[in-house]
Parts: structure tokens; C-alpha cells; sequence
């Protein structure tokens, strides 16, 4: 074999050895992370054998329709070596919820991609929803008639959670429910009319309620800021103020009664009041009465519970004075019991006109 051949055949085999040490390879964002459609959009990576250095980052939808293409620069210490390159890139709008990123190298004559990165698929996070579901959100300071913000009144609880659609919660006294719309940009609006139960409340409280559920009315933006909630209206003016807290439940909570409905239309307490418990858990409810066990079963939907008649124990216990009417009192008030609701660290049962039946404070079931 002549030199021309052995030459010709070396020179094929370091052609095949450069062109397979080429490389475009996106670091970040991988697939586990979430693209948020109104924030710029990192993006970076590595790369070697790339002509001129040219990076080309873009982002298409699942059809491979295009949805932005933007340029980058890697840089590096030599032709031959290895490097790094980013770029920040900001998503048209609308953004879908899935994407598709990939990054070429052009090819230096027809500009098409002559080095391919392997795809990385995407989902997109809508902020507004996704932060503000699964977390209860209470009402610290709202905007009074003068401008200003100010603290809710002592010992009321104003609170809301929203979720698939539906913000729900205390104004304060009654119960209130909505329709919510969210969207990019941190929109919030609250979809036609709040509805809301009517009980009595003292006047300062309904005051402070009804100022709430109109300023709410009016809510046309949200921003969270270290576990605070912020509202805006439509003048870009904060409105409503809350801190994020863990949401309660009704069920796997162990609940102590500290006032009973006595069936003449008074909720009352005593010292024996929270010896009355409540544990509800997979249909059945079940505690003590005071002196026996019980249980019952019951159902819900949304704020509604129906609770079947109580199998109890039979006991007769003489002491503390009066808790055999207590018991029996109590679990007549479960019986009527077809609203609930819960506020702070209180659970709240209602009859179907709005009476309160039985108030019960949290603490962690056994």
C-alpha cells in the first residue's frame, strides 16, 4: 500500500474521530423543571466543535410549530475545545402548557442545523394557580375607606382558599364562595356575583365583612411575596393583604366541643364542655359524648355535611353535675348539623338555617 493510500485512509479516520467529538448538549432547563410563562427563561448548556461558536436556542410547540428562536455565543478557550454558553429568552404569549426546547448549531453555508441538541420537553406552570391552590390564605390588613391599611378586628378571622375555580372561605362571620378566573401576567378576577350565607353578626364585624367582599369584588391582579398574598384592583392598588398557613381539615383532626347547642337556641359553655370530641375519618365520626362513646356516619359536599343517627355506649355517669343533658344535647346537635365550616382553628356545624349547633377548637387526632 503506497503513502497516498495509508494517508488518504488516516485522514478519513481523524475525520470520523473530530466529527463524532462534536457536540450540543442543553444543561438547563432539564425536564423536570417548570417554565414560568411570565418570566424570562434561562437557558444554557455546552457544547464542542461548533462552528464559530454559534448557538441557536428554540422553542416550539408539540406540533413543532415554532414559538421563538434567539442566537447565543459559546465561549471557550479554543477552536478544538469544549465550552459553555447562555442566554436569557422571554416567551410570546400565549405561552401552551407543554413545550418542546432544542439547540443547533447552523451550518455555516444554508444556516440549518448542522449540530442538534437531543430535545428536552417542558410543561409550563401557571403561577398565579399553582401558588395560590393548596394553601389557606388569611386576611391580615385590607384597605379601609381612607386609603389606608388596616388590621382586621381582633378575634375574627377572614380567610380564603382557592381551588379548580372556586375561592371559598370566612369574611369574617358568614361564609362566602366565588367563581375565580387566573391567568398570565398575575391576573385574578373573580367571576360574577359572591354569594354568601346570612347570619346575624355584630355590627362592627359585618361592617369590616361587607367592606371585604366588596374590595374583593374588585380584585384584578395577585402577587405573592414570601408567603404573603397581595391583591390588587384595577388601578394597580394593593387592596387585600393575607399570610399563607397550612390549610385545615375537617377530617384526620381531633376535634374538642367549646360550645353546645342546649336546644332552646342558645350555644353554651362549661367546664365539661370539651370533654364532648369529634374525630371524623372515612365517613364515620366518632369520639365521647361527655360520659359515652359514640359513633355516626356521615357525608359531605363542599361545605354541606349530613351526619346519620349516633350508636352509643350506655352508660349513666353522675359526675361532673350535668353531663348527662350536655351528652344528649350534643349529639342532637350533631343531628342537625348540614353546614360546616372552618376558620383559623375552629370548626364551626350549622343547621340548614344557619344556627350554630356546635363550636369545636383543633388539636392533633391520636
Amino acid at each position: 500500500m503506497n503513502r497516498f493510500v495509508i494517508f488518504i485512509i488516516l485522514l478519513s479516520f481523524l475525520g470520523t474521530v473530530v466529527a463524532s467529538d462534536r457536540y450540543i448538549k442543553i444543561v438547563s432547563p432539564d425536564g423536570n423543571d417548570m417554565i414560568y410563562p411570565d418570566r424570562p427563561v434561562t437557558v444554557s448548556g455546552t457544547g464542542k466543535g461548533l462552528f464559530e461558536g454559534n448557538v441557536v436556542i428554540r422553542f416550539e410547540d408539540l406540533d413543532g410549530n415554532l414559538l421563538v428562536q434567539e442566537p447565543a455565543t459559546m465561549h471557550r478557550e479554543d477552536i478544538a475545545a469544549a465550552g459553555e454558553w447562555e442566554t436569557n429568552i422571554t416567551l410570546p404569549m400565549p405561552v401552551p402548557e407543554a413545550l418542546r426546547l432544542v439547540a443547533f448549531s447552523p451550518s455555516p453555508k444554508e444556516g440549518d442545523a448542522a449540530i442538534t441538541s437531543t430535545p428536552v420537553l417542558l410543561e409550563t406552570r401557571n403561577a398565579t394557580a399553582a401558588d395560590l391552590t393548596g394553601t389557606r390564605w388569611v386576611l391580615s390588613q385590607y384597605l379601609n375607606e381612607s386609603g389606608d391599611m388596616q388590621p382586621v378586628i381582633p378575634d375574627t378571622v377572614i380567610d380564603a382558599q382557592f381551588d379548580a375555580g372556586k375561592v371559598t372561605g370566612s369574611a369574617g362571620c358568614n361564609r362566602y364562595f366565588a367563581g375565580y378566573t387566573s391567568g398570565n401576567n398575575n391576573h385574578l378576577l373573580l367571576d360574577g356575583r359572591i354569594g354568601a350565607t346570612q347570619m346575624a353578626c355584630a355590627q362592627s364585624v359585618d361592617i369590616q365583612e361587607r367592606h371585604y367582599l366588596v374590595l374583593l369584588a374588585e380584585v384584578n391582579s395577585q402577587e405573592i411575596r414570601d408567603g404573603v398574598l397581595l391583591l390588587f384592583d384595577r388601578q394597580g392598588e394593593v387592596v387585600l393583604q393575607y399570610i399563607a398557613e397550612s390549610p385545615l381539615t375537617l377530617e384526620d383532626t381531633r376535634w374538642h366541643a367549646t360550645g353546645i347547642n342546649n336546644g332552646r337556641g342558645g350555644v353554651v359553655s362549661s367546664g365539661s364542655t370539651q370533654l364532648a370530641t369529634a374525630v371524623f375519618t372515612e365517613g364515620k365520626v366518632s369520639g365521647s359524648a361527655g360520659c359515652n362513646n359514640y359513633s355516626a356516619g356521615y357525608e359531605i359536599s363542599d361545605a354541606q355535611i349530613t351526619i346519620g343517627p349516633a350508636m352509643a355506649t350506655r352508660r349513666q355517669c353522675a359526675e361532673p353535675e350535668g353531663i348527662m343533658a350536655q351528652e344528649q344535647q350534643f349529639l342532637q346537635a350533631l343531628a342537625a348539623a348540614r353546614q360546616y365550616s372552618l376558620t383559623a382553628e375552629r370548626l364551626e356545624l350549622r343547621d340548614s338555617n344557619g344556627s350554630l349547633q356546635v363550636v369545636f377548637s383543633a388539636s392533633a387526632a391520636e
